[in-house]
C-alpha cells in the first residue's frame, strides 16, 4: 500500500508540475509583443525597393542613444519606434556618401503625430500599445514622398510605410 501511495503522490506531483508549465508559457503569444511601425526603402523613380547606403537613422529628441541605423551597406528597411508617452516622433536620415558628406545640412526629418492606443492582447501577451498615425510628413532634400500604407500601427510583422527616395535627378530616364 505504501508503494502505491508513493507512486500515486510522484505522479500527482509530475501532473502538477506539467499543468503549471504549461499555464505559464506564451505559447498563444506572438514573438513580436512590440507595435513598431516598419519603414520600407524605395525608388521614386520606378516604385520598385531598394537598398539606401552611407546612411544613420536616429530619433529626434529621443533619450539616450537614439541611432536606429548607421551603415556604410544597403538597408532596406528600418522600424521607426513611436514613443508611448508621446503624441509625436520625429527621426532624422543623415546621408553620409563621400559626395554628400560635405553637405552638412543634408538631412531628411520624418515626422509623426499619433494616438498611443493601449490594447490589451491576451492573457499570455499582456497589454502593449497600439498606434493610430494622424499625420506623417517628411523634408524633401533625398526623399520625394512618404506613404503610409496603414495609419494602424500594430504587432503585425508588416510595412507600415514606404519612404520613396529619388534615385535619379529630375530629367533623367
Amino acid at each position: 500500500m505504501g508503494k502505491i501511495l508513493t507512486a500515486i503522490t510522484i505522479f500527482a506531483a509530475i501532473l502538477a508540475a506539467m499543468m503549471l508549465s504549461v499555464g505559464c508559457n506564451n505559447e498563444g503569444c506572438t514573438d513580436n509583443q512590440s507595435s513598431i511601425p516598419l519603414a520600407g526603402f524605395y525608388s521614386s523613380a520606378d516604385g520598385n525597393p531598394i537598398k539606401v547606403d552611407s546612411i544613420q537613422i536616429g530619433g529626434v529628441g529621443a533619450p539616450a542613444d537614439s541611432m536606429l541605423v548607421s551603415s556604410s551597406r544597403g538597408v532596406s528597411e528600418v522600424y521607426l519606434p513611436l514613443r508611448a508617452t508621446h503624441t509625436s516622433s520625429s527621426f532624422y536620415i543623415r546621408y553620409t556618401q563621400k559626395a554628400l558628406v560635405e553637405l552638412t545640412s543634408l538631412y531628411d526629418t520624418i515626422s509623426f503625430d499619433y494616438e498611443a492606443i493601449p490594447y490589451f492582447a491576451s492573457e499570455d501577451c499582456g497589454a502593449m500599445y497600439r498606434y493610430r498615425v494622424q499625420k506623417c510628413q517628411a523634408t524633401a532634400h533625398l526623399i520625394d514622398s512618404v506613404v503610409l500604407v496603414d495609419s494602424l500601427i500594430t504587432n503585425a510583422n508588416r510595412e507600415s510605410l514606404r519612404i520613396y527616395f529619388r534615385t535619379q535627378e529630375s530629367g533623367q530616364k
